[in-house]
């Protein structure tokens, strides 16, 4: 081989811009934090909660190059405890100030200054997602490629809300002829008795080869579970999603002993310690990843613990924008799992902030193109929906 032929593959892999070694000067310019109204069709429900409106916070981080990254910040004051003004103000007046000037991409950096502040776990992970984004955005590469992966049609479910068993089986056929959903996560934890009439029914309308999920949103005690379990069993259930007290381990695990249906931990895996924590005890076969509390930092760590344990895991999101959906896709883009994800709750907003929107087809989310996640802020759609406009 020649010295031309090495020249060759030098150069091919040196003027990839993801190979281009980075200004050393590329620091953060600024933060912004803009509270947005965005209002839904219709409310959303769960056993614990509701929301009226989108009532998020997007995150604005500016590079020296004049890069922008962007993300979503939802505020759940009854599961994180944060809102749309603390939000707001902790990444105003606290991170903001103290961020500005590091290097782009020193995200242990980054990370580093944010832990100075307890909690506010939205509020930092959208920073470390819009800092992600920017980056990628910088090296002219999707965020999935940043991250490892390559951006990839993801299937994704449908998520049936508190509601009528009638209105939930017609919603359920509404999305089927609309969306082309083949994957269900359904809200319970409220009555048991109607749960299981619920999920025979929509296992009778969709047939046996559409995946059905329930999250019961801590609704249900150790014996309601464990009543109902059998009937689940036979509906074929994929997953259980927080049947119980997030926190009582012992219980899950004396569940989990007892059922077939994999027990699957969300609000008690919100950090890489609650998973390590719950891995341990034995309680979870599976494990929900929210991007919207740990960015796309702390969502790699609680990946890679829960392949050590060999457990399965899947994307969830915070009943998110497009732009909240859109990037947690990207992450998602980065490891297999036997489950569809929850990237289907744009589609409840009556309007949205972006330029760009991802489609779903035939039950699978298409991501837009383009560099970082693909998606840009739209201004006059920012000046309608702002609240400090």
């Amino acid at each position: 081989m020649t010295d031309a032929y090495f020249q060759r593959i030098i150069a091919a892999f040196t003027e990839s811009p993801a190979m281009k070694p980075t200004d050393s000067k590329l620091t953060i310019r600024s933060i912004e934090a803009i509270p947005v109204v965005v209002p839904l069709l219709h409310p959303i429900k769960w056993a614990r909660g509701e929301i009226k409106d989108i009532d998020n916070v997007i995150i604005i981080v500016t590079l020296s190059d004049g890069t922008q990254g962007i993300a979503d910040a939802p505020p759940r004051p009854t599961i994180y405890g944060e809102t749309q003004q603390s939000i707001t103000t902790i990444v105003r007046d606290h991170l903001a100030p103290k961020l500005k000037g590091l290097d782009a991409f020193d995200i242990a950096g980054l990370w580093a200054v944010c832990d100075q502040y307890a909690g506010n776990p939205a509020a930092k992970s959208a920073i470390d997602m819009a800092l992600f984004d920017a980056q990628a955005k910088h090296l002219g590469i999707s965020c999935a490629q940043l991250l490892g992966g390559t951006p990839k049609i993801l299937p994704v479910n449908r998520r049936l809300m508190l509601g009528s068993n009638k209105e939930m089986l017609a919603e359920a056929e509404r999305m089927i002829k609309r969306y082309g959903f083949r994957a269900w996560k359904v809200k319970c934890g409220i009555d048991k008795k109607r749960d299981i009439e619920l999920l025979r029914a929509l296992r009778k309308l969709v047939g046996d080869d559409h995946e059905i999920t329930i999250d019961c949103n801590q609704g249900y005690s150790v014996q309601d579970l464990l009543e109902t379990a059998p009937y689940f069993e036979e509906a074929n259930v994929a997953l259980i999603e927080e049947p119980i007290p997030a926190r009582d381990g012992a219980g899950k695990r004396f569940c989990t002993e007892r059922t077939t249906v994999p027990i699957s931990g969300d609000d008690s895996c919100m950090t890489p310690d609650d998973v390590l924590h719950e891995l341990k005890l034995g309680g979870i076969r599976s494990v929900v990843i929210k991007c919207a509390r740990t960015g796309y930092t702390r969502s790699r760590q609680i990946l890679a613990l829960a392949q050590s344990y060999y457990t399965p895991v899947h994307n969830g999101t915070q009943a998110d924008m497009q732009i909240g959906c859109v990037a947690a896709a990207h992450f998602a883009s980065t490891y297999r799992t036997p489950h569809a994800h929850e990237f289907s709750s744009f589609i409840d907003a009556k309007d949205h902030v972006a330029n760009e929107n991802p489609v779903i087809k035939d039950g699978l989310l298409h991501l837009p193109p383009g560099p970082g996640i693909g998606l840009t802020l739209d201004p006059r759609q920012m000046k309608k929906y702002r609240l400090d406009a």
